[in-house]
């Protein structure tokens, strides 16, 4: 199976997963307040949940970032749902890098064998890790697989935590704030944040295929 098919493949569930919850929240009349009215009885449960996908996400890698995002943003008001956001990825970044420290750069490679573009991308600027983490993270690069990686390469944590914030909020507020509107997908509150998201992620996927199609010829 070739790379471009297994991303597929991979994005299959997520797409029946998306489409099964809009076809729910539709069909039942559910709204975005009566979720967030029946999880507001168990608020600290709903965050502590979220928050523990985020740290299971960071070692097994199988939940994508984006659905967490607009998880918080459909159950939450929206201040809150980007504080539970930072506070998830910052979850996320921490066990990611001390697991990364903890294998060092031999076994992280060697996770990183079957992952080219990005193993090659990696490569390419090793001499700015500062600089590398934050493109990495603008570029929304697989998130376990790049913490593993800085925190193998011993980059500072507290840089590494600050570029990897600042380098996903261009893209994770947007479908934070989609969230909010996800029970009506077809609304300006919905398509305007989301369309925002999506250009971002386009752009940031033209310059990523430049970089890494230059670093492998």
């Amino acid at each position: 199976m070739n790379e471009s098919n297994a991303k597929k493949k991979g994005l299959l569930p997520i797409v029946l997963v998306v489409f099964f919850l809009l076809l729910l929240f539709h069909n039942l009349g559910f709204t975005r307040a009566s979720v967030q009215s029946y999880f507001q009885s168990a608020t600290w449960l709903s965050v502590i949940g979220i928050l523990g996908l985020y740290v299971v996400k960071s070692i097994t890698m199988t939940i994508p970032n984006s659905v967490l995002y607009v998880t918080a943003g459909a159950l939450f008001p929206t201040g809150l749902a980007i504080l539970i956001t930072y506070t998830g990825l910052t979850m996320s970044l921490i066990v990611g890098y001390f697991t990364g420290q903890k294998l060092g750069e031999t076994k992280v490679y060697n996770l990183l064998a079957k992952q080219k573009r990005m193993k090659a991308f990696l490569n390419r600027d090793k001499d700015d890790l500062l600089l590398l983490c934050f493109v990495t993270r603008l570029l929304a690069l697989p998130f376990g697989l790049a913490s593993f990686f800085f925190g193998a390469l011993k980059l500072p944590f507290f840089k590494y935590a600050l570029a990897s914030l600042i380098g996903v909020t261009p893209t994770m507020l947007p479908i934070v704030f989609s969230g909010a509107a996800i029970t009506n997908p077809l609304s300006t509150a919905f398509l305007v944040p989301f369309g925002i998201s999506l250009a971002i992620t386009l752009v940031i996927f033209i310059i990523y295929k430049k970089k890494t199609n230059n670093a492998i010829a």
